[in-house]
């Protein structure tokens, strides 16, 4: 049997896939599962973690006003650059963080 062979370049149509064949590929489409993955960086982790920390001290009772007062003259007037308090400020502040 001859068919078209395609005129000025235009293909010969192409024929449907039965409806058997398609259904099945479709269905295979369907239930083959994907290997994506999504991951966060330790430096996105550790904002995230820092975030919360922010979030609980904001929303927290316990917070002393005088005493960020006082810290916030300290920072300004310089007393948190000597080693030993900055030492023993890194102490404090690990205790939270572990």
């Amino acid at each position: 049997m001859a068919g078209i062979q395609g005129i000025s370049g235009i293909p010969e149509p192409v024929q449907e896939r039965p409806a058997s064949i398609r259904d099945r590929k479709r269905d295979e489409s369907l239930t083959t599962t994907s290997s994506d993955q999504v991951g966060f960086s330790s430096a996105a982790q550790e904002a995230a973690t820092a975030a919360q920390y922010v979030q609980v001290a904001k929303s927290s009772t316990d917070v002393r006003a005088d005493r960020v007062a006082a810290a916030k003259q300290n920072i300004e007037n310089g007393s948190y650059k000597q080693p030993e308090i900055l030492q023993q400020l890194a102490q404090n502040l690990m205790k939270f963080f572990e």
